[in-house]
């Protein structure tokens, strides 16, 4: 949807595009059924390298890595073309919750077992996987309620209608800097060089919680190699830009830029390693 982590990355990259190839890029959401529409337009589209598709992790491993009977098949039915950015999730909360940590907020839930609710994008998404991975590590519980978009479960935070979210950074990054909402910590290896002051979750006294989302361009299965080819380079170029590195980190994002040899070997590891996850925890049905 707009404003979201696919819509903001897909059109610093559209603008790319349209300055490398002279060529008008337009960018059109199609939201729901985490990315599984989006998908749908595409490989109905003609396999000629003029209809691509941003997606996430969520979109096209996470949601086939959970389901035995995905409606797609990851491997087949995805061309990878470039690895764009990568990102980190940050637990954040309404500013009224009686909480200023991450340990503060487990004896809040653990006092009230299924009385908090937690937003996010859809059950294949990696704000719902996180969230997932933080009940299991603290044995806290949590009812889930789901939103189309990260802005919008952003907003029922604000207001109130929802106790938690541990969303993708760049959709929270400016309410935590400003003070909107509490961030308690974020999901990546080492702190974030814009928010210093909020821990990792291991710092915070949770280890399991580590975890990095990704976004790529796509095209339709058939697509021709040359196509596949220079899109592939000139989207990793674009990417690696100085200023268009600087666009991307300044929105909460870490670019990339993955060929098409690079990302195509990612991708198939990601669908590997999250099938397998996901089989070993327990969602994978």
């Amino acid at each position: 949807p707009p404003a979201g982590i696919t819509d903001l990355s897909a059109r610093l990259v559209a603008e790319g595009l349209r300055v490398r190839f002279n060529q008008p890029v337009i960018v059109e959401n199609k939201p729901g059924a985490n990315g599984l529409i989006g998908l749908r337009e595409m490989l109905k589209a003609e396999p000629d390298g003029y209809t691509l598709m941003a997606g996430t992790m969520g979109n096209f491993v996470l949601g086939y890595a959970m389901e035995v009977n995905a409606p797609f098949d990851a491997l087949r039915d995805l061309l990878p073309i470039a690895g764009t950015a990568e990102y980190a999730t940050a637990m954040i909360v309404n500013n009224n919750m009686p909480v200023n940590s991450v340990k503060e907020f487990i004896d809040y839930a653990k006092a009230r077992p299924g009385k908090l609710t937690f937003g996010s994008t859809g059950t294949a998404a990696v704000d719902y996987l996180a969230v997932e991975l933080f009940m299991k590590e603290t044995g806290t519980k949590m009812v889930h309620v789901p939103y189309r978009g990260g802005p919008a479960a952003l907003n029922d935070l604000m207001g109130g209608s929802i106790d938690l979210l541990i969303e993708v950074f760049p959709v929270v990054m400016e309410q935590i800097k400003t003070g909107l909402v509490k961030g308690l910590a974020v999901s990546s290896p080492y702190r974030l060089p814009s928010l210093p002051n909020v821990p990792t979750f291991k710092q915070a006294g949770v280890a399991g919680v580590e975890l990095t989302g990704w976004l790529g361009i796509y095209g339709p299965p058939r697509m021709p190699p040359d196509a596949r080819a220079v899109l592939g380079q000139a989207i990793a170029d674009i990417v690696k830009q100085g200023e268009i590195e600087d666009k991307f980190r300044a929105i909460g994002f870490e670019p990339t830029g993955l060929g098409v040899e690079a990302f195509s070997e990612f991708h198939a590891a990601e669908v590997k390693r999250w099938v397998a996850f996901m089989t070993e925890i327990g969602l994978r049905k």
